[in-house]
Order: structure tokens, then C-alpha cells, then sequence
């Protein structure tokens, strides 16, 4: 999967170094006692001066996380109440393309608990709930459109995977921590960039998290989902005891 390319402030700093080096490298190869050698001497310093400033400001003015988490939180209250007064209590199940017969991994919230015994066709035998493309929808479209996303069909590569997104690609948090043990993936992302959201549909329900995931979890549970060709479910989504570590654990169904 591709990595976020340099933006172009970054790319202008880095040649403003290298100006700034072979004024340098010029200066000590030429006589030292000409009068020149001061002159690229002091062009290089100016280069890398400038270059320093370009790189400082090259990321622009960063937008405040706690207004960017807050913005999934409303959506996702609205489709918990929306769940619950339609008589659908069930948790999240992330379900792959070969189970709903759809193109891509569907959001599936059971009236009860699922337990994936029926026969033939989901759509024909399935038990009573609610389908809905998952919030990490557009998320996905856009690692496939944009990042040339290929979700692995191992453990271990599927850690690689939601690291390399959420870390490297979406910056969502500096660290993830995945542990795998029998059935059950739990998954944690330290010092969260977005937990004012969490934080904020917490206050409004406990268990909405789980019902209704945001973008990032959700995000986690399509990759299993897709990657393991398998019925995932999200069994909880709480905030830890360390102040903006956010733990989601995953149950896979065979």
C-alpha cells in the first residue's frame, strides 16, 4: 500500500538543503583564501536558513482534533436512537461480500443476537435487522482509489495493514497495538487523536460505540471482515484507563 507522498513546501525545503550543501561542498573545495569561497559559504547557510523555515510551516495550519472528532459523533448517536426505537439491539457485524452477496463489506445489526446458523442466502434466511454500508465506507474507497489497498488474508499482515492506516496513512493515532488470541482481536489505539468524540458519545450512551462504531473502528473490523472472508463482530469499544487510549475488541465467527 502506498505511502502519503511529501507535499510540495516539504519538496522545496529538501532542495533548498541540498543547495545550501553543494554551496558548502563548493566553498571547501575552492581556494580558501579567494573571496568567493565566503560568498558560497554564506549562500549555503542561506539556503539551509530558508529551507529550515519552509519545512517548519510546510504541514500548514493543523485543524483542532477535538472539533474533528466531534464531527462523527452526532451521526453516530443518531443512528444508535434510530437503531433502538426500530427494535434492533443487537451489536455491529461487519460481513463479508461472500456472506451479504454485496460488493463490499456490509454493517449488519441484528434484532437479537446473531448467531450465523442459518442456511443458503443472508438475504433470504438471515435473522431480522438492519443493513447499512459501514461508516468506514468512503474510507475504504478511498485507501483502494488513492493508496492501491490490498487486504492480506493473514494475521499478521492484517496487524501490518490497520498499523500502516491508522498510524501512517490517516495519522488517527501514533500507535496501535493489535493482539489476536483464539477468536477474539482487540484493538487498541494509544493516545487517539479524535477521543473528544468518543469521550462525548460516552456521556450520551454506553453503548453506541458498539452499535453504531465510528469510521476508525469500524475501519478495523472491515479489514478482518474482508480480509479473513469471515463474519466479524464488535463486541465493545470503551475508553481505557490510560486519558486518550481507545480499546475496541472484535469477535470472529467461524
Amino acid at each position: 500500500m502506498k505511502r502519503l507522498r511529501l507535499n510540495k513546501y516539504a519538496v522545496a525545503a529538501g532542495l533548498l538543503f541540498a543547495a545550501g550543501a553543494a554551496y558548502v561542498a563548493i566553498a571547501l573545495i575552492i581556494n580558501p583564501e579567494e573571496m568567493t569561497t565566503s560568498a558560497f559559504v554564506v549562500a549555503g547557510l542561506v539556503c539551509i536558513l530558508i529551507g529550515a523555515f519552509t519545512l517548519t510551516f510546510s504541514a500548514g495550519e493543523p485543524v483542532d482534533p477535538r472539533v474533528v472528532g466531534l464531527l462523527p459523533a452526532q451521526f453516530s448517536l443518531n443512528i444508535n436512537m434510530l437503531a433502538k426505537h426500530s427494535g434492533v439491539q443487537g451489536n455491529a457485524y461487519f460481513l463479508p461480500p461472500r456472506i451479504s452477496e454485496e460488493s463490499s463489506v456490509v454493517q449488519f445489526n441484528p434484532t437479537s443476537t446473531y448467531y450465523k446458523k442459518q442456511r443458503g442466502s443472508f438475504k433470504e434466511t438471515g435473522p431480522p435487522g438492519l443493513v447499512t454500508p459501514p461508516s468506514c465506507d468512503l474510507l475504504i474507497e478511498d485507501l483502494y482509489k488513492n493508496h492501491a489497498l490490498v487486504v492480506p488474508n493473514k494475521q499478521e499482515d492484517l496487524t501490518h495493514l490497520i498499523r500502516e492506516t491508522i498510524e501512517d496513512v490517516y495519522k488517527f493515532a501514533p500507535k496501535v497495538s493489535v493482539q489476536w488470541v483464539d477468536s477474539r482481536v482487540t484493538i487498541t489505539f494509544h493516545d487517539y487523536e479524535y477521543i473528544h468524540g468518543c469521550k462525548a458519545i460516552a456521556q450520551k450512551s454506553r453503548t453506541c460505540c458498539s452499535v453504531s462504531p465510528c469510521p476508525a473502528c469500524s475501519l478495523c473490523g472491515a479489514f478482518i471482515a474482508l480480509g479473513l472472508d469471515t463474519v466479524v463482530s464488535l463486541d465493545y469499544c470503551i475508553v481505557s484507563s490510560s486519558p486518550k487510549d481507545i480499546t475496541a475488541a472484535f469477535i470472529l465467527w467461524p
